[in-house]
């Protein structure tokens, strides 16, 4: 499982909640008096909750919709108000990562931290980021200077030629410390700040004509319009793009033709990360979020042969009646439907049960492609192809 310096857990909303005692008493009674400069005793009692969710993914690589986080990497930051702007102050640390230390994917869990820092009076804002440790291997490193660095122009910046893993972060409300205002409660709710794209297909055309002949399908892709390089963490919107790429490449290689040779026959998978359906394939991946790029379809589900230029096929993705819709931050984008990793109800419904869990979309005809963003998302896409 690839490791990422900020992290994980496809696809829902993680909720960090700090707090304190609450209440206006000075913390230090001799400290009732601070003269311009100076800084106070201030009590913060840090409470932590990531939430991932019902049915909706925190764990690494995005396979599902499934209810899971792998947060192990907590980071507190704190922008003093300056103007009409919260600037740069500092970093609140604890001795380790404020008792996240998730190795696989889990479901909610809290931990509480309490410490005793120093700030001077003003009002503060409390900038959160969850991630799975290691995001050096993906992200760049967070650089900000002391009254300087402004909280809404915070960047989380890809390294150069990397593509997305999961990052959550919030901002809390105002904080104003004062001579009768030491201890407080602070709650910050932390959303991803990436997108969550699965690809999940059935009944891949082996064979597509092509230029008079009959040219082996080799790849199956997911292309977006444009690829998201940063992203502004304290509201999560969209900065920076490149070009055109690819977010998911499946390599038909390996899988076999089915008895009449129309398309690949693929074994449903049981055991180990993810169980599919029979005859399908699936893969997923996280996007920074990327603005709507207008007359420009923002996916596209692309054949190819050996080399993905030679172009055998293309489906183009609608979001109701639009294919120039934005990529949001916290939205799960399932161009077919999967809920969970290791179990699958497509095909052959259990007794008592609707059938829905899994909906690959069928490649072998055009036809609707459902994206689902799980209600625990932002929001909920119902794709079609054409």
């Amino acid at each position: 499982m690839k490791k990422n310096y900020f992290a994980m857990a496809i696809l829902a909303c993680g909720l960090l909640t700090f707090s304190a005692c609450s209440n206006d008493d000075a913390f230090n009674e001799d400290e009732t008096n601070v003269t311009a400069g100076e800084t106070r005793n201030v009590e913060l009692t840090f409470n932590f909750s990531v939430n991932s969710g019902e049915q909706t993914r925190g764990g690494r690589p995005l396979y599902s919709s499934e209810a899971l986080q792998q947060v192990n990497e907590m980071k507190v930051y704190v922008f003093k108000a300056s103007g009409d702007n919260y600037v740069y102050s500092e970093e609140i640390t604890d001795d380790g990562n404020f008792g996240f230390n998730n190795i696989t994917a889990v479901g909610t869990e809290s931990h509480s931290y309490t410490l005793t820092d120093k700030l001077a009076d003003g009002t503060y804002k409390f900038l959160a980021v969850g991630y799975e440790e290691d995001y050096g291997d993906t992200f760049e490193e967070l650089t900000m200077t002391p009254n300087t660095t402004k909280l809404s122009e915070l960047l989380l910046k890809l390294k150069e030629g990397q593509n997305a893993d999961e990052v959550f972060s919030g901002v809390s409300e105002d904080v104003t410390v004062s001579a009768t205002s030491t201890s407080f409660n602070v709650g910050v709710g932390l959303n991803r700040v990436v997108a969550g794209i699965l690809g999940y297909f059935k009944n891949v055309p082996y064979e597509i004509e092509n230029g008079g002949k009959m040219v082996q399908v080799k790849h199956v892709l997911v292309n977006v319009v444009k690829k998201g390089t940063s992203a502004k963490l304290a509201d999560r919107t969209a900065n920076e793009v490149e070009d055109k790429y690819t977010i998911i490449d499946i390599d038909m290689t390996g899988y076999k033709k089915d008895g009449n040779n129309n398309w690949y026959h693929v074994d449903a998978q049981s055991g180990g990360a993810v169980a599919t359906v029979a005859n399908s394939v699936l893969k997923g991946a996280y996007s920074l979020p990327i603005a709507a790029v207008t007359d420009n379809s923002t996916l596209e589900v692309v054949l190819t042969g050996e080399s993905t230029s030679t172009v055998l096929k293309t489906f183009t993705v609608k979001d109701g009646e639009d294919t120039d819709f934005a990529i949001n931050a916290n939205h799960f984008y399932s161009l077919g439907q999967k809920k969970t990793d290791d179990g699958t109800n497509g095909g052959t419904p259990d007794p008592g049960t609707d059938g829905d869990d899994d909906k690959p979309i069928d490649l072998s005809k055009d036809q609707i492609i459902t994206i689902t963003v799980n209600a625990n998302w932002d929001t909920i896409h119902n794709l079609t192809i054409e």
